[in-house]
């Protein structure tokens, strides 16, 4: 007795639709470090949604973006043929999206799941026909990094100078970068300012600025390392999109 399976040529369409979290993006989008995305990616359109938020970010009494809506907002919709690159990091854990909008420069930076990363890569490879950077590979002219930070705190331990912590966390995660003590040889300079009071009660607080000075990026919230990933992944994207 002969038994006949029919498999079907075709069990499913290909994952489109991923959940991802921002880590930084052009000021235009108006999207906070740590939102909530739903990111789809198809043939006519790459469209980035904030989930849970109708109205334009506000900035709330810290300085920080806020949403004050309940409900979703698209922050970024444009075809594939406006994207001028592509960028990831494995040890930082991020994926760059850069783009022409209406003549001008913008940027997304977002953290994938680690099963959906070589993922997303791939389809904005295959929609781009463009070969991704990959940001830990070494580089002969890498971005050099000057580190500075200032602690505060109510015990001894609080004071302590975090710029060698975040030299070791650089080096762990962010291989694409030199750190230097060199001031006129930076080409970017990332600030922390940590905070310790008591045994649990810690806030560090990241800016990245450019080679002129100007404010780049900041976040507020989550560990030393957690900030140094995130400017980890605007650095590399920034250098990736710099003039050889």
């Amino acid at each position: 007795m002969v038994f006949l399976f029919c498999v079907p040529a075709f069990a499913g369409s290909p994952k489109t639709q991923f959940k991802v979290k921002a880590r930084a993006a052009s000021r235009s989008l108006r999207v906070a470090t740590g939102n909530s995305l739903e990111l789809s990616l198809n043939p006519d359109s790459v469209t980035a949604v904030v989930k849970g938020c109708t109205q334009p970010m506000k900035t709330n009494s810290s300085g920080q973006l806020e949403c004050p809506g309940d409900e979703d907002s698209i922050a970024a919709q444009f075809p594939p043929s406006a994207i001028t690159e592509v960028v990831s990091g494995q040890e930082a854990h991020f994926v760059s999206i850069l783009w022409n909008s209406n003549g001008k420069k913008a940027m997304l930076i977002f953290e994938p799941s680690q099963n959906d990363q070589p993922m997303i890569i791939s389809i904005l490879e295959k929609l781009t026909g463009k070969k991704s950077v990959n940001a830990d590979a070494q580089d002969d002219n890498p971005p050099r990094v000057l580190l500075r930070s200032q602690s505060y705190g109510n015990q001894q331990n609080a004071l302590r100078d975090q710029s060698m912590e975040m030299a070791m966390d650089f080096n762990d995660v962010c291989p694409t970068v030199q750190v230097t003590i060199n001031e006129q040889r930076a080409d970017f300079t990332v600030m922390l300012n940590h905070i310790e009071i008591g045994l649990i009660n810690r806030d560090n607080q990241v800016q990245v600025y450019d080679k002129d000075g100007d404010l780049i990026s900041g976040k507020e919230g989550g560990s030393i390392m957690d900030g140094v990933k995130g400017a980890c992944a605007l650095i590399a994207t920034l250098w990736a999109d710099h003039p050889k």
